[in-house]
């Protein structure tokens, strides 16, 4: 790997965790406890061509919500969330505690927690480079999301797309979500500030 792609990685990488943060501040007031962003892990498809990646028939992460995001940054980013997680989830926003949820229901309030999830890693982003980032109308995948989602990757970017993925978890230590932002072009060569890895209440 070049240094120079190297730096542009780092700066890449230390752009979604500036995002990941702020998306995990509003996690954590959508489930009303703390939530814990883990760093961000890169996989570059194109250094590593024999790295394993999730595999798509993977049910684990079996709903997910996808964007395109234009601007200072311009990428794809998919929020994905296992089922246990997605069904809790949609309790705690409907408020429905117990009883069989519509599907209607379920997919509505994964598009809005998608929305408002990735509208604050596109401010995050957007205000370390201060810039403009915008995401687009989401795409909702109610089954095999890590498959649909690499699926997108290839069609748009290709198979040796760079990969940075970072992992939602409560305070059990579970898995609550994960957030993959699949850069295509950085206009801006401003580097991100780093922040505290305190939990986000």
């Amino acid at each position: 790997m070049s240094d120079e792609r190297e730096i542009e990685i780092e700066r890449l990488a230390a752009l979604a965790q500036v995002g990941a943060r702020r998306a995990a501040d509003a996690f954590a007031q959508l489930v009303d406890q703390p939530i814990w962003v883990s760093e961000a892990v890169v996989i570059d498809g194109a250094a590593e061509t024999d790295i394993v990646l999730d595999n798509p028939e993977d049910s684990s992460w079996s709903t997910g919500v996808f964007f395109e995001f234009e601007g200072c940054l311009d990428g794809l980013v998919g929020i994905l969330f296992p089922g246990a997680a997605s069904e809790s989830l949609v309790r705690r926003i409907v408020g429905i505690e117990s009883g069989e949820l519509a599907p209607p229901v379920i997919e509505s309030a994964l598009m809005e927690v998608g929305n408002i999830l990735a509208s604050h890693v596109a401010s995050g982003i957007a205000d370390a480079l201060e810039s403009r980032l915008l995401p687009s109308i989401p795409s909702l995948a109610m089954e095999s999301a890590e498959g649909a989602f690499q699926e997108l990757i290839e069609n748009v970017v290709g198979r040796g797309a760079l990969r940075i993925e970072s992992a939602f978890n409560d305070s059990s230590g579970s898995g609550c979500g994960r957030l993959v932002l699949v850069p295509t072009r950085l206009e801006s060569s401003r580097p991100a500030e780093p922040e505290s890895d305190s939990p986000h209440l």
